[in-house]
């Protein structure tokens, strides 16, 4: 019998990745409804989508005027199929009371979201670089961070990009020389100088960059009010760059082939970045190549080697294993393995309840139970050996 190790993913998953979209780019009701449909019907492919509550334009939002497009926002957020809010949209005159008629109209239609993406062109932006913003500045016009976590936001996206394939795992020289193309060798080559560059950067302390030397998925960042919350980097190894590489006819580079065999070799998280109503356009030759890379996806769901999820249960399940307290105990024939709680450094130790272990799974062979705070769980499923030999067990 191997003593009892907690396993990275879910039975019998090897990586992780979600294919983030931003909604800039889907500019309707029809639109929005279409990519829907492509990748979670047809396809049978989990992402996450996002929304904007303002837009001056009067484009799909929350708040555009149309019906049918708070109802279906609404309705989305309910389903889960929508798990993640773009900023608070694109509104030229921005100011905290927005941010107040937002959440009250989420929180009145129990609607709830962990996760906020800025987005470039707004005011409301929580970052300090790039799509530097105000929204966690006491005293200023747009400052909305406090309601942000106040309503529940536990993720934030700011303007965080690698394009090193996998993290959340060491950082190993092969990933950086993986971003090298030979169909764009000195767009790539100018893509590896960046990273390395990158990683120098954040060993000397420079804040920007330090997701880049320890390969992270997350950081506990403290905002310029003093509060902390968990932010993310997200994925983009197209080779000229994220600003042109990132509309739904590019996905098929950000979900290559080259890079799922990548991404299962780190055995690592990946947050795809993109924008699939960019460019969204199925009659078009380029999106052939879309379609059959979200094909080869699939297959590589089906057959669970990588496991897709809507980012807001990534970064959740990759909280709750990375900080769940455990031991175990050896006895006769088996083990008990004892689960007392998630030490969440930003939120508070709490004691999980059964749910919030749902797919948490130990490799662990023999009579084994499992118990949390001494109460055994009943809903364990055994696993038989997976890719590595091990037997495991599963929380349902």
């Amino acid at each position: 019998m191997r003593a009892p190790t907690l396993r990275k993913y879910p039975y019998p998953y090897r990586a992780a990745m979600s294919i983030t979209s931003d909604i800039d780019g889907t500019d309707t009701l029809d639109q929005h409804e279409r990519i829907r449909s492509l990748l979670n019907d047809e396809f049978g492919i989990t992402f996450t989508n996002t929304f904007f509550p303002f837009h001056d334009e009067s484009k799909f939002s929350l708040f555009s005027g149309k019906a049918a497009d708070k109802n279906t926002i609404i309705d989305d957020i309910r389903k889960g199929l929508i798990d993640a809010i773009h900023s608070f949209g694109e509104k030229n005159d921005f100011t905290r009371q927005d941010a107040l008629l937002t959440l009250k109209a989420l929180k009145e239609k129990n609607c709830k979201l962990q996760v906020w993406i800025d987005h470039a062109e707004s005011k409301s932006n929580l970052c300090k670089y790039r799509f530097f913003g105000k929204g966690d500045m006491p005293g200023e016009d747009e400052y909305h961070f406090d309601l942000l976590k106040s309503y529940g936001i536990k993720f934030i996206w700011t303007e965080r990009l690698t394009n090193i394939i996998g993290q959340g795992v060491p950082l190993k020289w092969k990933s950086i020389l993986e971003i090298y193309d030979r169909k764009y060798p000195l767009d790539s080559m100018k893509n590896i100088a960046k990273t390395i560059a990158k990683i120098a950067l954040d060993i000397v302390g420079y804040e920007k960059y330090n997701y880049f030397k320890h390969n992270k998925l997350i950081n506990i960042a403290t905002m310029r009010d003093g509060q902390k919350i968990y932010e993310f980097i997200r994925f983009n190894n197209h080779p000229k760059g994220a600003a042109v590489g990132d509309t739904f006819e590019d996905l098929a580079y950000l979900i290559s082939n080259k890079v799922l065999c990548a991404l299962k070799k780190s055995g690592g998280y990946c947050i795809v970045y993109v924008h699939l109503g960019k460019k969204f356009n199925l009659n078009n030759i380029s999106s052939r190549e879309t379609i059959a890379a979200l094909h080869n996806l699939k297959r590589e769901i089906d057959c669970a080697s990588i496991y897709v999820d809507r980012v807001s249960k990534l970064l959740t399940y990759y909280l709750r294993t990375n900080f769940l307290e455990w031991s175990f105990e050896a006895l006769k024939g088996g083990y008990h393995i004892h689960i007392s709680s998630i030490n969440d450094p930003v939120f508070g130790s709490f004691v999980p309840k059964v749910k919030e272990l749902q797919n948490v799974t130990f490799y662990a062979s023999g009579d084994v139970k499992i118990l949390v705070n001494g109460v055994e769980i009943k809903n364990i499923r055994k696993n038989p050996p997976d890719y590595t030999g091990k037997d495991s067990l599963t929380i349902i």
